[in-house]
């Protein structure tokens, strides 16, 4: 009996209805080329735009509170300065962080001993920072004479009254004493606080070791530290590596030497 099926050959009408694949089709899940050139592209989710204008304003809004929180604190800091402490015009610069001592017995540190590195390290936070000026109406504030000596400040040239900050002062005062403690070889040298005998020196040395003692009182530092014990030692120990809230010493220092009129001691610049 014969077949009533019948080999289709070239039937434009069958090839429309059931196209071929590619020829470059090398797998059975390869689109057909119809089709590849009639879907649709896949719709974006309808979210990503929104998301990402949603992350925009989230980092828009940090970034605006962070600005804002930054500008707080430094109008805060400087209030509570100007309010606690002595009048400054260095006052702007002074900014706060939590810093931990390290008072342990032995350990090496650039300001301690003697020769002409540690004498170098001493010089760059005191010595060579030099004076800064004030205005007329500054001085009426610090209450000290007009007759005082004038200067100009270096970057605005107005002339006012030529100051020093405290705490160069001090740290003068505290290099004296390190100087003293080894005194033979600062007296060989023969310069400096040595060049004018041990009855000056002494006195220098009194009178800085009162500057210290008024400035330590003066500031009462209320941080505390723990006792330890140490083998065969029945008394406690204290624990100085300890975390106080300290003044940025760099951010000051830097504003000094901005600021800075030079050294009338090493003859920087001759007061007016």
């Amino acid at each position: 009996m014969a077949s009533k099926y019948h080999a289709v050959q070239n039937d434009e009408k069958f090839t429309e209805a059931f196209p071929r694949r590619s020829s470059t089709s090398t797998s059975d899940s390869t689109l057909l080329e119809d089709e590849e050139d009639h879907r649709e592209p896949e719709p974006r989710s309808r979210f990503s735009g929104k998301w990402m204008w949603l992350v925009h304003a989230v980092l828009l809004l940090l970034s605006f509170t962070m600005f804002m929180s930054a500008m707080f604190t430094k109008a805060s800091t400087l209030e509570h300065v100007r309010k606690f402490s002595a009048y400054s015009p260095a006052a702007e610069a002074v900014h706060y962080k939590k810093v931990k001592f390290n008072a342990t017995m032995g350990e090496g540190s650039p300001y301690v001993g003697k020769g002409a590195e540690v004498d170098k390290a001493w010089h760059a936070i005191s010595y060579d920072i030099g004076d800064q000026v004030i205005t007329d109406e500054e001085l009426e504030i610090i209450g000290m004479p007009k007759t005082h000596l004038r200067a100009k400040h270096p970057k605005t040239g107005v002339e006012g009254y030529r100051v020093g900050l405290e705490v160069f002062h001090q740290l003068h005062c505290i290099n004296l004493l390190r100087q003293v403690t080894y005194k033979d070889h600062y007296v060989e040298l023969g310069n400096g606080n040595f060049a004018g005998g041990d009855e000056e020196l002494q006195m220098h040395t009194d009178h800085c070791l009162e500057i210290l003692r008024m400035n330590v009182q003066c500031n009462a530092d209320v941080g505390v530290f723990t006792f330890y014990l140490m083998d065969g030692d029945p008394l406690p120990w204290p624990e100085l590596n300890s975390y106080h809230q300290c003044r940025n010493f760099n951010a000051v220092r830097d504003w000094a030497l901005d600021n800075s009129v030079g050294n009338m001691e090493r003859g920087d610049v001759s007061p007016n």
